[in-house]
């Protein structure tokens, strides 16, 4: 599946101004395996138990997020049962009898702390008829509570036993208030927004994801000739439309009349990235930066970026001939 490119053009400090006063960035939709190669079959799930205060709770979110995930636009998990063991020992017969490829269960310990510190506010302490002339800080009380959320879970591979994954996962969240105020935000709150986080932590590590990376292309067209320069403006602007296949051709018949202008070359790498040729893409980036008269962090950024890519498609690859 190719990678699916938006194109938009950067306001600039709130105001949309002139094009080359501004950074056309292209969004790239990108596809990346789980980070635990060893989940890759697991499709079939169940979410057993997880020990510990809010263990239940997270267990019930847990679900809910595994039952949700999809990748290319489909569900790719089926949450088969909840509930069951705690224990990886007692995994696979449980798995074995809801008739699921792995089980997912661990621990999750949340710790509440509140301290206090001294705040300040300001007051008026002279006043000239409705108006204050004069502030002053006095110091007042305040507090600040923060929670922590420790989830250690582990996923078991039915047919075999073995936990094949396993991490401790960890994610706080504080509000703070001072007088009589009262907190911004409830300990509910904060352990829900700290799950959250852990949540799709989880679901990165045991199965692919969709994600939107981004790319800078570059616009001036420094160095074309005065005939070139319009039409390298016309393919940015074709780009920041979302047309990028008018952009590519641009590009190209502009390098095929000008070879190696950097900024040609460049973005010609982010058109090969695009179509998911990452080879010549890498190719179009090491050439950019040896045009380049110093180090580029651009380029830099989007040969890293390619590799990245290029390795992620590699692993995708692996896990569908499993």
């Amino acid at each position: 599946m190719g990678l699916r490119l938006i194109s938009r053009l950067a306001v600039c400090a709130g105001l949309m101004m002139v094009l080359s006063a501004c950074a056309t960035t292209v969004d790239i939709s990108a596809r990346f395996p789980a980070r635990y190669a060893e989940t890759a079959n697991i499709r079939k799930i169940a979410v057993a138990g997880f020990d510990g205060y809010g263990g239940r709770e997270f267990q019930s979110a847990l679900q809910a997020e595994l039952f949700a995930a999809r990748f290319d636009g489909q569900p790719y998990f089926t949450v088969v049962a909840t509930g069951g063991p705690s224990d990886p020992r007692d995994a696979a017969p449980y798995g074995r009898s809801v008739g699921a490829q792995g089980v997912i269960l661990g621990t999750v310990g949340t710790d509440f702390n509140t301290s206090s510190y001294q705040g300040s506010e300001s007051r008026c302490v002279r006043w000239e008829g409705d108006k204050c002339k004069e502030y002053k800080s006095f110091p007042i009380p305040c507090w600040r509570r923060t929670v922590d959320l420790m989830v250690t879970p582990s996923l078991v591979n039915v047919a075999n036993g073995r936990v094949v994954y396993s991490a401790q996962k960890r994610a706080s969240r504080n509000t703070s208030w001072c007088g009589n105020n009262s907190p911004s935000t409830g300990d509910l709150a904060m352990v829900t927004e700290a799950q959250r986080d852990i949540l799709g932590d989880i679901r990165r590590d045991i199965a692919p994801y969709n994600t939107t990376l981004s790319a800078t292309l570059k616009t001036k067209g420094a160095g074309l000739s005065e005939a070139l320069k319009p039409q390298f403006t016309a393919a940015v602007k074709a780009a920041s439309s979302g047309d990028m296949a008018t952009a590519c051709q641009a590009w190209t018949r502009i390098n095929a009349a000008q070879p190696g202008n950097l900024d040609t070359v460049y973005d010609l790498g982010v058109c090969a990235e695009s179509a998911g040729d990452y080879g010549k893409a890498m190719t179009l980036y090491r050439q950019a930066q040896s045009l380049a008269p110093a180090s580029d962090s651009a380029i830099a950024e989007s040969y890293a970026r390619v590799q990245d890519l290029a390795a992620a498609k590699a692993a995708l690859a692996r896990g569908q001939k499993r």
